[in-house]
């Protein structure tokens, strides 16, 4: 009966077989965990087999994760961020600028009125005697002509004289001085209302549409200041407002040409007759 240790002794063989393939899986599988018996003195890893069927991590070969999904890394970089920024750039109040404001007391401050007509006011009363008014002539010929004021007077008889010099510009000079090349830039159709207002300085006077008539850019420049060199300077006079139809005029011509909130007596050269 030597059969019954034969197979005793296979039996064996086939347990050692199978001890030696569980083996092999076990170290398998730990090297695909990351074990490396070279660097480590034990053959097996500390925490054992006891990771064996449980859930492991990605390893590092695994598909890019999408950073917006962690929510706990990407606000905790931006709650880093946000107290790295207030630490390193403390809050400060804005340091106060003081701007120092430029005054020269030897400009009258003057008040603008409103757009509409302030209405009537005392009359002017001046005792006879010679005013002056101012026209123009021009100098050189085509492209090159220029226009310059000419100073010349008129004999004043009494009353009240801002009708007076007004009217005197729209009349014109006279025979002898129109052989002399002098010209006005208003024309007779320009009329000037019976009232007027003279108030700190200014005068406020009403004149007929016809002011924005007639004439290029240069002639209507020309024609502001007849009336701004004729009446500032005289009987307190400091600057001249003009209105048409009760309003404020704020442009002149076609053109549109825009005139000084008060008109004032401009740089340019006056050739006295």
């Amino acid at each position: 009966m030597a059969v019954l240790p034969q197979i005793q002794e296979d039996k064996w063989k086939s347990l050692r077989y199978l001890l030696g393939g569980i083996f092999l899986v076990l170290v398998l599988i730990e090297k695909s965990m990351g074990f490396d018996p070279k660097t480590s003195g034990n053959i097996f890893p500390k925490q054992g087999f006891r990771n064996i069927g449980k859930t492991q991590e990605k390893t590092k070969f695994a598909e890019p994760s999408d950073p917006f999904n962690n929510k706990q890394s990407w606000e905790d970089d931006l709650n880093w961020e946000e107290e790295v920024l207030t630490q390193t750039f403390p809050e400060t109040a804005p340091k106060q600028t003081t701007k120092s404001k430029f005054v020269d007391d030897t400009i009258p401050e003057i008040t603008l009125p409103e757009d509409r007509f302030p209405g009537a006011g005392k009359r002017l009363q001046a005792e006879a005697g010679y005013l002056p008014v101012y026209f123009l002539k021009f100098y050189g010929t085509g492209k090159n002509s220029q226009s310059q004021l000419v100073k010349l007077s008129r004999e004043f008889p009494g009353g009240d004289p801002i009708p007076f010099l007004f009217q005197e510009l729209t009349k014109g000079p006279n025979a002898e001085e129109k052989g002399k090349g002098v010209l006005s830039a208003l024309s007779k159709r320009v009329r000037m209302e019976p009232n007027y207002r003279l108030e700190n300085g200014i005068l406020h006077i009403s004149v007929s549409e016809d002011i924005n008539y007639g004439g290029s850019i240069e002639i209507l420049k020309d024609r502001l200041d007849q009336i701004s060199f004729t009446m500032v300077g005289n009987f307190g006079i400091k600057g001249v407002i003009l209105y048409t139809n009760g309003e404020r005029i704020r442009t002149l011509g076609s053109d549109g040409l825009t005139i000084p909130e008060v008109l004032a007596k401009s740089q340019r050269k006056v050739i006295i007759f």
